[in-house]
């Protein structure tokens, strides 16, 4: 469905999540904004005044997310593998073990499956890359019209242009001043198969700790043997340290 220009999608049903608890759902509060006062998720606000919260269609597809930045770094270990040790000196300055997660990690962590609703623009989409190419929000950034793609939004140095556009989107309003979006709909830098939404806290959250657009249904504790993680740890070359 077509917004104006901007690919609009609704109402994504069943999603999941990894939050904290007592309740994964809610708001992260405003001290944990570690970047200078910001979020620093693709899709959260570049001016600072609002929160989001990051669902996933499927589980695994939240514990990709969150885990990514644990992968091995295969260009570190065959630079390290290169090394020549004449005197065994290497020995002495033992490193960490690649692609090993501790099962601390799975402490003050709890995944969540709830029903989604809303109204987000699918800023992947060609429509929707093509009106925010119109509206000059690429040209700010020195981005040329032949380099404008996907790969931009995806990309995890390009936080400042993400988040400035998660801005636009935010302020877009229809004829009577209502906000056009709940959020943004996007796809994973971990892969096209991977849908993922960003919901923005608006005004009419203010009271409740979280989004309006979420009724949440059951939650539980991660372990070691949950499916999905196993799947998760499998993709990202992931094993636990201590394990056998």
């Amino acid at each position: 469905m077509s917004s104006n220009g901007i690919r609009a999608t609704t109402d994504p049903g069943v999603i999941w999540r990894i939050g904290h608890p007592p309740d994964p759902w809610a708001w992260t509060p405003w001290e944990y904004a570690g970047d200078n006062g910001l979020f620093d998720g693709r899709w959260d606000d570049q001016l600072g005044r609002f929160r989001t919260i990051y669902t996933a269609e499927t589980l695994v597809g939240c514990f990709l997310e969150v885990l990514a930045r644990l992968r091995p770094d295969v260009q570190l270990k065959q630079a390290l593998d290169a090394i020549v040790d004449d005197d065994d000196s290497t020995s002495l300055y033992p490193t960490a073990e690649a692609g090993a997660v501790g099962y601390e990690w799975l402490e003050g962590r709890v995944w969540a499956r709830g029903k989604q609703t809303g109204s987000y623009c699918f800023v992947t989409h060609s429509e929707s890359i093509a009106y925010l190419a119109a509206g000059g929000v690429f040209a700010t950034f020195g981005i040329a019209a032949a380099e404008i793609g996907t790969d931009l939004l995806k990309d995890p140095n390009r936080r400042v242009l993400t988040r400035t556009i998660a801005r636009r989107i935010y302020d877009l309003r229809d004829s009577e001043g209502t906000a056009r979006f709940d959020g943004v709909e996007f796809r994973s830098r971990h892969g096209d198969d991977l849908r993922m939404w960003a919901i923005f806290e608006r005004f009419a959250d203010s009271d409740d700790d979280r989004p309006t657009h979420i009724a949440p249904d059951t939650q539980g504790t991660i372990t070691p043997e949950n499916d999905a993680l196993a799947e998760a740890f499998a993709t990202l070359g992931l094993h636990w340290h201590d394990a056998d």
